[in-house]
């Protein structure tokens, strides 16, 4: 007996397994899992990911890294309370707003899709370092843009660092937070992406409406806050233990066996509620500015600031609410924000215009939170950012896509009319994103859980059978 089980002790010596006890629960990481365990309590967390990390600089990481998105989203929004200004100063109209919002949308995207996997391969600090850079650079293009040509340039190169910082600090949240709660990891870098795309026009428009020189001023604050984010950086561990810096630029949209309904779900869910936003966003000055005669940027920004300091408020009351439950109220409340909007322009009515926001903006929290929660629970390590990537590279589709057609349909017939048309093709999505969202979330089991959701070898009382995954009731922690 002591003879069979000497290579067993000689193997648990050499790969040693690492216990993470929280209540009556023991997790084991690391190494080969034991053949019986003791049933694994919920509460329970491990965080694989992680592993070499110092708790202490796991934790200074897991802050420092949605700080750093904060600041990287701000930048993407900086500029639009001031295309009134550089409508006046460079002199195009409408139509030459919509396209320097796409060049952005485009600018994320071509990112998104080509290099969504990129951290996989070279590290999750090196692209947030060249978000980073890319932000500057494209700040300093605003600083010197003189004609609408450099200021495209300069929407195109931010919108690169809107694609390289979104799915990377997602997936460096994830695998850097100290509890090993996907959840919350989720809760965070939804809350930090809203927050910060709030932020941009509430301080583009204070800084346009209340210090001088409104063109330049905000932008060299900016400054300041991309070095700040280049010191944090510094300090936040790298996670992607091997890099294997193998790079090929070509389509990363990716859907991992087993999440195909699950990332149809998610995508459209998060498309409908971008669209919406993006929907809003091309209205607030239609109907501040041109319906109701308000000329103060600073409000125009803070209309603006609404919606997304809504969305990120509700993401963190939500984030006990299974995602299924979450985006499944979410997608309803996108209706209720559409059908306010368009009353609020044809009636003229403040109200109705702050009721829609303040609906819009808890929908789409719940939305956002949802869909990103589903896929952290099922996404590997290995394709994480890829996963995170492609839900993104939808959002920001559904962001561009309603303030195009917006802007160009407004040539035609104009804002009010434009936007009615869009409103309505913006809620047919809503309804099928409904439909499938249902269908889809929570039905996926997350990847070797036993009976709850846990990151790591949270064994059930039974032995694992060799050649087979353990199958869970994941469904639970999703609906």
């Amino acid at each position: 007996m002591a003879t069979a089980e000497l290579p067993v002790r000689l193997a648990r010596e050499a790969h040693p397994t690492r216990v993470i006890t929280r209540g009556s629960a023991q997790c084991h990481r690391g190494g080969r899992p034991p053949r019986r365990f003791a049933t694994c309590d919920p509460r329970a967390v491990t965080q694989p990911e992680a592993d070499g990390i110092q708790p202490s600089a796991s934790r200074r990481g897991y802050w420092l890294t949605a700080t750093v998105l904060v600041i990287m989203m701000l930048g993407g929004t900086l500029p639009v309370p001031l295309y009134v200004l550089y409508e006046k100063q460079m002199g195009f109209g409408p139509l030459g707003v919509t396209v320097v919002f796409a060049a952005y949308v485009l600018g994320t995207l071509l990112v998104l899709v080509l290099l969504g996997d990129l951290s996989d391969h070279i590290g999750r600090r090196r692209v947030l370092v060249a978000a980073v850079i890319c932000a500057a650079v494209s700040t300093g293009l605003f600083l010197a843009a003189t004609g609408i040509g450099l200021l495209i340039v300069a929407r195109v190169v931010s919108g690169t660092a809107a694609g390289f910082a979104t799915g990377t600090a997602t997936a460096g949240l994830v695998e850097l937070q100290p509890r090993g709660d996907r959840q919350a990891a989720a809760v965070v870098a939804s809350g930090a992406n809203m927050t910060g795309l709030g932020l941009g026009p509430l301080c583009a428009g204070v800084f346009a409406e209340y210090v001088a020189m409104p063109l330049h001023s905000v932008f060299w604050a900016y400054l300041g806050a991309c070095a700040l984010a280049l010191a944090a950086l510094a300090q936040v561990p790298e996670t992607v233990r091997h890099p294997d810096r193998h790079i090929r630029v070509r389509p990363r949209l990716a859907a991992p066996h087993g999440m195909a309904a699950v990332m149809l779900g998610a995508s459209l869910g998060v498309f409908a509620a971008f669209a919406v936003l993006g929907l809003f966003s091309s209205l607030v000055p239609t109907f501040l500015h041109g319906v109701l005669g308000v000329h103060n940027l600073a409000l125009i920004g803070g209309a603006s600031f609404l919606i997304f300091i809504t969305a990120a408020i509700s993401q963190a009351v939500s984030a006990g609410l299974p995602a299924r439950r979450s985006a499944s109220a979410g997608v309803p409340l996108l209706l209720v924000c559409l059908v306010a909007l368009e009353a609020a322009l044809f009636s003229k009515a403040l109200w109705l215009f702050v009721l829609g926001t303040v609906a819009g903006g808890v929908g789409i929290g719940l939305i956002f939170r949802g869909g990103l929660s589903e896929l952290n629970r099922l996404a590997d390590p290995q394709h994480r950012a890829a996963v995170m990537s492609t839900f993104f590279a939808v959002a920001y589709l559904g962001l561009g896509l309603p303030a195009v057609l917006t802007g160009l349909i407004s040539v035609a017939i104009g804002p009010v009319d434009a936007s009615a048309y869009v409103a309505g093709l913006t809620a047919g999505i809503v309804l099928v994103a409904f439909v499938v969202v249902r269908r889809a979330f929570g039905r996926a089991i997350t990847p070797g859980s036993s009976r709850m959701s846990c990151d790591s070898w949270c064994q059930p009382e039974e032995p694992v059978r060799s050649g087979r995954p353990s199958t869970g009731s994941s469904r639970d922690a999703a609906d």
